[in-house]
C-alpha cells in the first residue's frame, strides 16, 4: 500500500532515533577514496546527509522540543574521520559512532545493539529511521512525511514508481527474460526506512536467528508478517552508487541554488 496523502505536518512524534550505515566502501565508485568522503558541491556525502538531519532536528525543534539521537556505522578505519567532520560540524545529534560488519545488514545490527546502549535508549514504542549513509539528497519533505507516517504505521518507507520497463531474467547470472512485471504495480524503495523500535529489534533478532539476509530494512520486517506501507518519495533522493550518481546530485544541488536567486 502507498501514502501519498502526507505533507509537511506537525506531529505528535518528540523523539527520533536514526541509524545511519555508512560502512560500505563504494567498489562501483571506481575512487581510491570512500564514497561517503567524496565531494559534491565542496560537501562531502555523509556530511550532507548528516547536514540535512541537522536541518530536521532544528526545523523540529522550532515548533517544540524535540530530541534527534544519531547512530553513525562507520568503516572501522573511517570513524575517527567521522567524529571529526561531526566536530567541525558541531552535529552534536549524533550519540556514537561504531564500526560496521561485513554487509549493509551486518552494519544496521551493530547500529541497533548501540542504540540499545545509549544514556536514554529506545522505548518499544519510540520510533526508528534507517537511512543510507549514501542518500545525501534526502529532502526535508521526504523526512516529514516519513515521520508524520510513523505516527500511524509501524513499519513504512517512502518509494517512487518506477519509470521504465523491468525484465526480470531467469536467474541472477541470466540474459534470458523470465516474465516482464506490471510497472504498475512496482516501486522503488528508499530510505529512511521507518520502525516502531519493537518491530525493528524483532525483525533483526529472527534474521539473524533463522540466517535470513535481505538488501533492505522493511523486507525483514515482511517477513515476519508485518505489513509495510509506502509514502510518497522523491525521484531526487537517490543512493550514491557510481560517478554519474555524483555529477546528478551536483546538478540537482546546483538547480536548487539558482531557484533560490
Amino acid at each position: 500500500m502507498r501514502t501519498s496523502a502526507f505533507k509537511s505536518a506537525p506531529t505528535d512524534i518528540k523523539r527520533l532515533f536514526v541509524i545511519i550505515p555508512a560502512a560500505g566502501i563504494g567498489s562501483r565508485m571506481s575512487s581510491p577514496e570512500n564514497k561517503q568522503f567524496l565531494e559534491i558541491a565542496g560537501s562531502s556525502v555523509i556530511e550532507r546527509t548528516l547536514k540535512a538531519f541537522d536541518e530536521f532536528s532544528n526545523r523540529l525543534n522550532r515548533r517544540g522540543s524535540f530530541s534527534l539521537q544519531v547512530i553513525v556505522v562507520a568503516h572501522e578505519e573511517q570513524i575517527f574521520k567521522v567524529k571529526g567532520l561531526c566536530d567541525k560540524n558541531r552535529f552534536q545529534f549524533v550519540k556514537s559512532i561504531v564500526p560496521g560488519g561485513d554487509t549493509r545488514q551486518d552494519s544496521v545490527w551493530n547500529g541497533i545493539v548501540a542504540m540499545s546502549s545509549l544514556p536514554f535508549p529506545p522505548n518499544e514504542d519510540d520510533v526508528v529511521f534507517i537511512h543510507d549513509g549514501a542518500r545525501c539528497m534526502i529532502d526535508q519533505d521526504t523526512l516529514d512525511r516519513c515521520l508524520k507516517a510513523a505516527s500511524n504505521f509501524d513499519v513504512c518507507a517512502p518509494a517512487v514508481p518506477v519509470k521504465g520497463t523491468i525484465k526480470q531474467t531467469e536467474g541472477p547470472d541470466s540474459n534470458q527474460v523470465a516474465t516482464t512485471p506490471d510497472r504498475a504495480t512496482l516501486q522503488e524503495i528508499q530510505t529512511p526506512q521507518v520502525f516502531r523500535y519493537s518491530v525493528l529489534v524483532e525483525a533483526y533478532t529472527a534474521a539473524m536467528r533463522r540466517g535470513r539476509t535481505a538488501t533492505d530494512d522493511t523486507s525483514l520486517a515482511e517477513a515476519m508478517g508485518h505489513r509495510v506501507h509506502l509514502i510518497e518519495g522523491s525521484y531526487s533522493n537517490i543512493k550514491i552508487t557510481t560517478p554519474e550518481d555524483l555529477h546528478f546530485a551536483e546538478s540537482l544541488i546546483k538547480a536548487k541554488q539558482e531557484e533560490k536567486t
